[in-house]
C-alpha cells in the first residue's frame, strides 16, 4: 500500500529512533515510554516518516507491530545512524565516554560473572549506561545479528558470517549435591551408577540442561526430573535441602561449593569445559561504550 508524500518533510532523528525502538519492541506504548514521549507523540512521529517515504513501514497485528517488507531493509540503517549521532553526541565530551549498551547472556554468565564486571565498567565510566538481559543462547545470537544487543556472552558454538565471537573464559557443567547427601562422601563416581535418583534441573531452553541431558542419556535410560525451574537460585536451595541432584554452570555454583553449602561431585563422563565467547555484529561500526566494554572485558580475563 503506497500513501501520499508531502513533499516540504524531511526525515528527523527523532522519527528514526521512534521507528527502530517499534521495530525492536513490537509496541508503539513500549517504544515511547522508552525514548520519553507520550504514545501519541510516538504514533503521529511514525505516521510523519510513513507519510513522507510513502510506503508503510509496519503492518499492524492486534496490539504488535511487524515490519512489513518496506521497513525490514531499513531497520539496519536506522539503528546504524542512530550508533553514528551517539558517537558525534559523544566528540562534544571526549574525555567521557557516554552512551547506552545493551548486553545480553544465559543466566550463569548473566548472574554470577557479568554483575561484578559491569559494575567495574560503570565506576570506570560513570556516564554509561547499561541493559543486562538473561537471554538464551539462540534468542541473544539472534538480537546481536538484528542490532537489538550490542554484545553478547554465548556458551554456544557461533556459526554465523553475521557476527564476531571472541573466546572470553572457560566454563564447566558441575553435578553437585547437599553435604549430607548419600553421594557426596565418595571419590569418582559414573553417571550410571546415578541412575535412579532424583534431578533438580534448568527449563529446557537452557544450554546447559541440553548439553546434561545429552550427556546423561548416552549412559541412562532416562531422568527422573523431579524439579524444573528458569531460577537457579530455586534449584540451588532445594538441593542444599536435600531434594536431589543437579547439573549446573561451575559458574553458577562457585560460590556455594567455596561456603560448602554445595558439593561437587566427581562424575566421570562429565570431565569437559566450553568457550564461553564474546559476541558482537561483524562489518558494523560500534558505539564509543561497546568498544570500551568489549576490550575491557578481554583485559579482565587476561589479566
Amino acid at each position: 500500500m503506497m500513501i501520499s508524500k508531502r513533499k516540504r518533510l524531511r526525515i528527523t532523528l527523532r522519527q528514526i529512533a521512534v521507528f527502530e525502538a517499534i521495530a525492536r519492541t513490537g509496541s508503539v506504548a513500549a517504544a515511547a515510554a522508552e525514548i520519553g514521549l507520550s504514545p501519541s507523540a510516538a504514533s503521529m512521529s511514525l505516521k510523519d516518516m510513513e507519510t513522507h517515504l510513502g510506503i508503510l513501514l509496519f503492518a499492524r497485528s492486534g496490539r504488535r507491530m511487524l515490519l512489513s517488507d518496506q521497513g525490514r531493509p531499513m531497520l539496519e540503517m536506522a539503528r546504524e545512524i542512530l550508533v553514528r549521532v551517539t558517537d558525534i553526541e559523544a566528540l562534544s565530551i571526549p574525555e567521557e565516554l557516554r552512551g547506552r549498551l545493551r548486553i545480553a547472556a544465559a543466566a550463569p554468565v548473566a548472574n554470577y560473572v557479568l554483575p561484578a564486571l559491569c559494575a567495574a565498567f560503570m565506576a570506570r565510566h560513570p556516564h554509561v549506561r547499561i541493559d543486562l538481559r538473561v537471554l538464551p543462547a539462540h534468542e541473544a545470537m539472534e538480537r546481536v545479528r538484528n542490532m537489538g544487543i550490542d554484545i553478547a556472552f554465548i556458551g554456544a558454538p557461533v556459526n554465523s558470517s553475521y557476527l564476531d565471537a571472541e573466546p572470553w573464559r572457560r566454563d564447566a557443567l558441575t553435578v553437585c549435591a547437599a553435604p549430607d547427601h548419600p553421594r557426596a562422601g565418595g571419590g569418582a563416581q559414573s553417571l550410571q551408577s546415578l541412575k535412579g535418583e532424583p534431578w533438580l534441573l534448568e527449563k529446557t531452553q537452557s544450554s546447559d540442561r541440553i548439553a546434561f541431558t545429552v550427556e546423561a542419556l548416552k549412559y541412562l535410560n532416562s531422568l527422573d526430573i523431579v524439579l524444573e525451574s528458569d531460577s537457579i537460585e530455586a534449584i540451588k536451595r532445594a538441593v542444599r535441602d536435600g531434594a536431589g541432584l543437579t547439573c549446573l554452570s561451575r559458574l553458577a555454583v562457585e560460590e556455594e561449593i567455596a561456603r560448602g553449602e554445595l558439593v561437587a561431585l566427581d562424575i566421570e563422563e562429565l570431565h569437559f569445559t566450553r568457550i564461553i565467547s564474546l559476541v558482537t555484529r561483524r562489518d558494523t561500526h560500534q558505539p564509543g561504550a561497546v568498544r570500551a566494554f568489549r576490550s575491557f572485558a578481554l583485559e579482565d580475563v587476561r589479566s
